[in-house]
């Protein structure tokens, strides 16, 4: 079975180890021109850690994790109000780690093995049939698959062409999360350094092995839509938000425009396709197995990376949260703390694991 994944990133990478192993051949469409690195910090707790066990990868992200040493906080003049250690400031007990998003990307792509990524290129339509999905695609033209799974975060292109556009189903928060990388002038070896007060919080942190740092700001302005593209725009409005706050968050802010990695998420929270809204936010919506797809499912999304119920084998999560079925547009998954809730309509079929 031909299975087409939008999006490179943890999520799509994952879901393509895993339907390779089980017998699948999956192809990847990434919009960027190659494999995108940077990025926030990525928990690994819980089922993950099972997850990266079974796949084979855990020591390669012991190794890579950011080894935070400790976190201070401090007031709009720097002074530090308070100091812990880095596993209590990211609330890390026993084997949880702590990686970069692009780092995570770059264990996911070596481990995966001989998958055909599309770089630079996106798909355009979708046309589903009885039998099989056709993609045309930007660059490569028309191509058939059995399957096409929406792994391309947020602001999901899969979604927009097969369920209409986002408004639809996103509610804005009117959060935004801004991270990017400096130089490290401060001289930090794996701390982070924070400012917060309500709406507002700026921090600056170095992870292990990094030669520049990171700095981050995220901040409360439903008033504002900022673009997600438009890097001038966003400088501004950061520079707007942040007006009146002294320590290192006017430097920071003069740095961003050099900044070659600059990421802005604005967060939002998920309406369910039948019209429900969804009481928790995107990104904790959390993936089940469709193993095969069945015969009317065609087009799936997908949400949040290596996450498995426990009522699921760690080696079964690979990730699907929307699914297209002419009876039934929707079956979701969601946790929390370790204790699932499933919300499934459609059948999904268990196959035996190959790899």
């Amino acid at each position: 079975m031909k299975v087409l994944i939008s999006g490179a990133g943890p999520a799509g990478l994952t879901v393509a180890y895993w339907l390779k192993c089980y017998g699948f051949n999956p192809t990847i469409v990434e919009r960027a021109p190659h494999l995108l690195v940077g990025g926030y910090k990525i928990d690994v707790r819980g089922a993950a850690l099972q997850v990266i066990k079974q796949m084979g990868i855990h020591d390669a992200v012991v190794a890579a994790r950011t080894d935070m040493q400790g976190a201070e906080l401090v007031d709009k003049d720097g002074k530090v109000l308070e100091r812990m250690s880095g596993d209590d400031f990211g609330h890390r007990v026993g084997g949880d780690l702590e990686i970069v998003r692009g780092n995570l990307c770059e264990i996911l792509r070596d481990h995966l093995g001989e998958v055909e990524i599309l770089f630079g290129d996106t798909i355009q339509g979708i046309t589903q049939s009885a039998s099989s999905v056709q993609v045309q695609f930007t660059k490569n033209g028309v191509r058939e698959f059995d399957c096409v799974i929406g792994a391309d975060g947020l602001h999901s292109n899969v979604r927009r062409i097969v369920f209409g556009d986002e408004s639809r189903f996103l509610r804005d928060l009117g959060l935004y999360l801004c991270v990017y990388s400096v130089p490290n002038y401060l001289k930090l070896d794996r701390m982070e350094i924070q400012y917060s007060e309500l709406g507002r919080i700026a921090a600056i942190w170095s992870s292990r092995g990094d030669t520049n740092v990171r700095a981050c700001f995220g901040f409360a302005a439903p008033s504002l839509q900022i673009g997600l593209h438009d890097r001038p725009h966003q400088q501004q409005a950061l520079k707007t938000v942040y007006e009146g706050i002294d320590w290192e968050v006017p430097h920071l802010l003069e740095l961003m425009p050099t900044a070659s990695d600059c990421t802005l998420i604005r967060q939002l929270r998920s309406i369910c396709l039948d019209g429900r809204k969804a009481e928790w936010p995107w990104w904790e919506m959390l993936p089940i197995v469709p193993r095969p797809c069945p015969d009317k499912a065609r087009v799936s999304h997908s949400s949040a990376p290596m996450c498995s119920p426990e009522n699921w084998q760690p080696h079964q999560a690979i990730v699907c949260v929307h699914f297209r079925d002419p009876e039934r547009d929707a079956t979701f998954y969601r946790s929390e703390s370790g204790a699932g809730t499933q919300i499934l309509k459609n059948n999904v079929v268990r196959r035996k694991q190959v790899c």
